[in-house]
């Protein structure tokens, strides 16, 4: 649907947007929490409303049209953001990132036929409406799994006003997976075959002009000709010591960077929380996939096997973050297998490299953890290629300290990629989920990466995935003999042997 872009001048061909437009399209993303809509943006909005055009809001866009939304999630006290008013609906904070099927309740410019069964996703942190009086809802959505937990239940996923022309959705992918929707719009329009085909070929060359740069409105431009594309598609695990290191804001930098040298690029997820891909994917150009969320345990979207064959067909070089720490899930005998990043790495074959944060133990501390973490990976078949440190404190650290921090990881077969320094911007906007801005949190993890991540190095680790099976019980148990084998007498019989061995 989007011909145009209306940035912050508000201008569409030198015209106001609400001149020039017949409908706009406010997006997902981060806008109620970062407060991204500018005054000029919200009349030129409110100028549409008022004259009958029509106004789709899709999930924060949604909350821009709102009232209000309580961001306070991880706070005692509620936390308002004030929306525009145009739908009279509220939002309490609400987790829910489940692939969804929904069905069409009520009408509106884009939502024609009552009972019909639409499909998208949800990625949304504050998704409890509270819907008042002055407006109707339109879509039920029928989920599985809210606040991290099994709990099937159908919750309103979108609304609109009495007039019919300003909606609100939660569901994110309804215009790419359902005719339907976009049938009825044009209908509301009253676009003709000729203009839908008109529309869609300006589209196709805007698209190629947005897919041309990196981030929103930063002028850095993607190197077509730069790398040498691998001859079959290749992937890269970004695995982490604990929730909380950083992946998310590496594997973003990652991602840009590649993106900029020319690489066709995409995300993949491990479990089920998606809002994790949405700063890399927002950076890149690049949209959420069916595919983007691997199955594991009771959590995510899509087999492993199945991802790693759609995301084959679709793109060169497929990084994939990992969910909390590399081990998390693995004793939990109880679901499905694969339950952790661990197994998936196992799985795929795929190369991996860990994120270890400094910030709480300090580089030293960080060090000896990777270590123990590498050491233990390799021992259990997890092809652990890489290290990032990440938010370290540098400013002490020497030449000669880094040399010899590099030679530890080589001494156990990893490559030392990069010691990312501690980005003073920290705070709500920097945490994914929590008021994110995702230009400030794109733009530094793309010049973090840059400036202290050897690039050339860690794409060269990536490499095509492993077909076979996995014995997934074996692998448990070999995770659980590795955790006796640090008991003091286990370690007593390896000093032995060592022992021995330096005897001979």
């Amino acid at each position: 649907m989007p011909t145009d872009i209306v940035r912050e001048d508000c201008l569409v061909h030198g015209e106001k947007a609400s001149d020039a437009l017949d409908m706009l399209i406010v997006p997902g993303g981060s806008l109620i929490e970062s407060q991204s809509v500018k005054d000029g943006i919200a009349r030129e909005i409110l100028r549409m409303a008022e004259a009958g055009k029509f106004v789709l809001g899709i999930c924060s866009g949604l909350q821009v049209l709102s009232k209000a939304t309580d961001i306070g999630r991880l706070s005692a006290t509620p936390i308002l953001k004030q929306g525009l008013g145009l739908l009279d609906v509220e939002f309490k904070p609400l987790i829910c990132t489940d692939r969804v099927t929904a069905t069409v309740v009520g009408e509106s410019f884009m939502t024609h036929t009552l009972g019909a069964e639409v499909t998208g996703f949800h990625c949304h942190t504050y998704g409890k409406m509270i819907i008042h009086e002055e407006s109707r809802p339109i879509l039920v959505s029928h989920v599985q799994r809210v606040n991290y937990h099994d709990a099937p239940q159908e919750i309103v996923s979108g609304v609109t006003n009495k007039q019919g022309n300003v909606v609100g959705v939660l569901i994110h992918g309804l215009l790419d997976e359902n005719p339907s929707i976009i049938q009825s719009i044009t209908k509301s329009l009253g676009i003709s075959a000729e203009e839908l085909a008109a529309i869609r070929k300006a589209n196709s060359k805007l698209k190629q002009e947005m897919k041309n740069e990196i981030g929103i409105s930063t002028s850095i431009k993607t190197q077509r000709e730069a790398v040498v594309l691998p001859k079959k598609p290749v992937f890269l695990l970004i695995a982490a010591t604990s929730s909380g290191s950083g992946k998310t804001f590496v594997v973003s930098g990652i991602a840009g960077a590649l993106k900029k040298r020319g690489l066709n690029v995409t995300v993949l997820k491990i479990g089920g929380d998606i809002r994790d891909l949405v700063p890399a994917l927002y950076l890149i150009k690049e949209p959420m996939k069916a595919y983007s969320s691997i199955k594991i345990g009771e959590s995510g979207w899509r087999p492993l096997r199945k991802v790693a064959e759609e995301a084959s067909k679709e793109y060169d070089f497929i990084l994939i973050e990992g969910a909390m720490n590399t081990f998390t899930g693995l004793l939990n005998e109880s679901v499905a297998r694969p339950s952790s990043t661990a197994e998936v790495a196992l799985a795929l074959g795929a190369p991996t490299v860990l994120v270890v944060s400094c910030d709480k133990e300090g580089i030293e501390g960080a060090v000896i953890n990777a270590l123990s973490y590498t050491q233990l990976m390799k021992r259990l078949g997890v092809k652990v290629k890489g290290v990032i440190l990440n938010k370290a404190r540098i400013s002490y650290l020497t030449e000669e300290a880094k040399a010899l921090i590099k030679r530890a990881f080589n001494n156990v077969g990893v490559e030392l990629l990069g010691v990312i320094p501690r980005i003073e911007l920290e705070g709500r906007g920097m945490i994914p989920e929590v008021e994110i801005r995702y230009e400030d949190f794109g733009s530094k993890a793309l010049e973090s990466v840059e400036n202290y991540v050897d690039l050339k190095k860690l794409a060269a680790l990536a490499a095509p995935i492993e077909k076979g099976e996995v014995d997934y019980k074996l692998f448990l148990e070999k995770f659980k003999n590795s955790l006796t084998s640090f008991s003091p007498e286990a370690q007593e019989k390896e000093k032995g042997k060592h022992d021995n061995r330096l005897q001979v």
